[in-house]
């Protein structure tokens, strides 16, 4: 007698229903989604009280503007002019004051260091957004630098910084070409001004050595310069550290 063959379990659906929920669901949240981008900021602020209301939670406000300095400045060493670096000073100063008659003297920074004197020049006084051009109007305040370096023996190094938004055009493939081109521009200034070429060093450093956070357009501002830096020598000592004198 031939064995009756069982017949196959019916596959069970019941998986299908909560599946179906779960996609609804989701379909909604991706159509809410869409309308609170679409919608302007007060209407998303609603939906956002509406959802926090709806599950119990209490929404917290935030801060839009993020501060202005996340990054903390970099340590150097301090120091003070000694008295050949007083005299820089002193033309340092009037720089100072021909930039207030210009209502730039915000954008130019002086600091003293173990190294020697730094002189910081936002891109604005000397350059054109994506530029290695000299301004016209601006020579005077590269002029007055050559000032200060055409009666000293020190070596001068130029430095170029950029923030981090990048560039790339044909003359400028990066920043590096940027910051690089910068430097050399004002290291030619000065050579066909008269310095010789032997006290002089241009380098380029792109936005890998920031002053201050590159998430705001006031820091990025800050970060596009160009510093020059006056470096100390035996018996031309321009900066000591505090409290070993001056009297050089």
């Amino acid at each position: 007698m031939a064995r009756k063959k069982k017949c196959p379990e019916e596959v069970s659906e019941k998986w299908a229903i909560p599946y179906a929920d779960f996609l609804t669901l989701l379909l909604c949240l991706f159509i809410a989604l869409f309308a609170m981008a679409q919608a302007g900021k007060q209407a998303a602020l609603e939906y956002a009280q509406a959802f926090a209301k709806a599950f119990g939670m209490r929404l917290v406000p935030f801060q839009e503007a993020l501060p202005k300095q996340i990054l903390p400045e970099p340590v150097l060493k301090r120091a003070e002019p000694t008295e050949k670096g007083r005299r820089i000073q002193k033309q340092i100063q009037e720089l100072i004051e021909m930039l207030k008659k210009l209502g730039l003297e915000g954008d130019f920074k002086v600091s003293y260091e173990s190294i020697g004197i730094r002189l910081i020049l936002q891109e604005k006084l000397v350059f054109e957004p994506g530029s290695a051009d000299i301004k016209p109007q601006m020579i005077a305040i590269l002029d007055k630098v050559f000032e200060m370096l055409k009666y000293i023996p020190n070596p001068v190094e130029v430095e170029g910084h950029t923030d981090n938004i990048p560039i790339s055009t044909e003359r400028f493939p990066s920043n590096w070409e940027l910051s690089s081109a910068r430097a050399s521009t004002i290291v030619r200034y000065f050579i066909a001004k008269g310095l010789n070429s032997e006290r002089l060093k241009a380098s380029g450093y792109a936005d890998t050595r920031p002053l201050v956070t590159n998430i705001t357009p006031e820091g990025r501002a800050q970060n596009r310069r160009v510093e020059i830096v006056i470096l100390n020598i035996k018996d031309f000592e321009l900066t000591s550290p505090p409290g070993e004198g001056t009297q050089r």
